[in-house]
């Protein structure tokens, strides 16, 4: 036993035997459930000394066909529940509100939700990471019927591969050992009358798919150790940021429990694909992170936003949402590094200027070689800026507006002050 397994089971004094079963009493019955091929076995157990809980994995120490011992990793169950919960949501706080953005693309994501929100069918919401996909699956609980029912959330690739059965459909009573008295409801039974969501439907195990089949199937659960079905009424919303057509080929992913999930497919647009919308969030994130800091709102200088506006965001709103707030607590200047290395694919920028490179950008240190910040009247700068944003949106002066960060009435009169035409 080493020094950390005895910080947990609280021993202190000297170990008097050698034996694991005198240390672990009731793990005997673990230790005799091994078969010639199985290596490992995964179960909660209770130590009965200090009344502690742990999950428990036991691997067999073989030497040819010979058992000569088991290794067991003890993890504090305490902690991983607490983790599961931290990553189980019961509430949807967003709705359609919230998605910030003036692109085609998002609106025709937006448009397409709205439509299908009441549909009790599948929906598999695809994207890359830090595109907002559980954002999107709360707007749409929010905009539906079942709005006043649960919304419960489960991200499957943060839960431990044991422990995600009996969270998604519960437990009776001494079912193992150090089972909550009456059993535990899974997630299935808390979501009845309301929308489950799975996020990292991809990380799922390919065990479990054949069980959530069933449940969209036959709509009812089975709780483990139970043998009563319950009856279910859940609207199951999927997300994932892996191509699942291609995990099916590998084999990662069966292809019955796919066509399931993807009745109603929706494909989250990436940012640097939502044309127009990196200033709008700039804007957003600024006067929220500023608001958030109890800071005044940065002034970004002209290289930095031409950067900004130039860059792919591989990690999408989530990244652009740090660097913001790396931004406001810096007071306008970043040592968050923008990589240009990473978007070659770009040949236009956020607005839909061509991008020359190499006037941008300089190597590893982001220098840029054409923009000369301290010489440039502000005025000038905002005429440019103005007319370079009537342009893009033909016109439109709320899309101009909230790309700038004014009013409507303060834009009126920039561009009556400056003599601008509008179109």
């Amino acid at each position: 036993m080493n020094p950390r397994a005895k910080e947990l089971l609280k021993y202190e004094e000297v170990l008097l035997t050698n034996n694991i079963k005198d240390i672990f009493p009731s793990i005997k019955k673990n230790l005799s459930s091994f078969s010639k091929n199985n290596y490992i076995l995964e179960d909660n157990v209770i130590i009965s000394k200090n009344k502690i809980k742990f999950n428990c994995d036991i691997s067999q120490l073989k030497e040819g066909d010979r058992v000569n011992g088991f290794i067991i990793l003890l993890k504090d169950l305490t902690h991983i529940l607490t983790t599961v919960d931290k990553y189980s949501k019961s509430t949807a706080l967003y709705t359609f509100d919230d998605i910030i953005g003036e692109s085609k693309e998002i609106k025709e994501v937006i448009a397409q939700c709205k439509i299908i929100a009441n549909s009790p069918s599948t929906i598999l919401i695809t994207g890359e990471s830090g595109c907002g996909k559980e954002l999107l699956a709360q707007s749409i609980h929010n905009y539906s019927d079942l709005k006043f029912g649960p919304f419960i959330a489960l991200n499957c690739g943060a839960i431990p591969k044991n422990l995600i059965e009996s969270e998604l459909f519960g437990y009776e009573e001494g079912t193992f050992t150090g089972a909550t008295k009456g059993g535990r409801a899974g997630k299935f039974e808390l979501a009845d009358g309301g929308t489950i969501f799975l996020d990292e439907i991809g990380e799922m195990p390919i065990e479990m798919q054949v069980t959530l089949l069933r449940v969209i199937q036959e709509g009812v659960v089975t709780r483990i150790g139970g043998k009563t079905p319950i009856p279910v009424n859940v609207r199951i919303i999927t997300a994932t940021n892996k191509d699942l057509k291609e995990e099916v080929k590998k084999g990662n992913f069966r292809n019955d429990l796919f066509y399931r999930l993807n009745v109603i497919p929706i494909k989250l647009p990436p940012l640097r694909d939502r044309i127009g919308d990196v200033p709008v969030l700039i804007n957003y994130f600024l006067k929220v992170k500023s608001q958030k800091l109890n800071k005044p709102i940065p002034t970004i200088s002209q290289s930095l936003y031409k950067k900004m506006i130039s860059y792919c965001w591989p990690g999408n709103i989530r990244e652009l949402e740090n660097c913001i707030e790396n931004i406001v607590n810096l007071n306008g200047i970043t040592t968050y590094e923008l990589n240009l290395e990473e978007c070659h694919c770009l040949t236009r920028d956020n607005l839909g200027n061509i991008i020359e490179h190499d006037e941008v950008w300089h190597g590893e240190k982001n220098v840029c070689l054409t923009c000369n910040d301290s010489v440039r009247p502000l005025l000038v700068v905002e005429q440019e800026e103005i007319k370079k944003a009537l342009k893009f949106y033909n016109g439109n002066m709320s899309k101009v507006a909230t790309v700038l960060g004014i009013s409507r009435n303060a834009l009126y009169n920039k561009i009556k002050r400056y003599n601008i035409t509008a179109k």
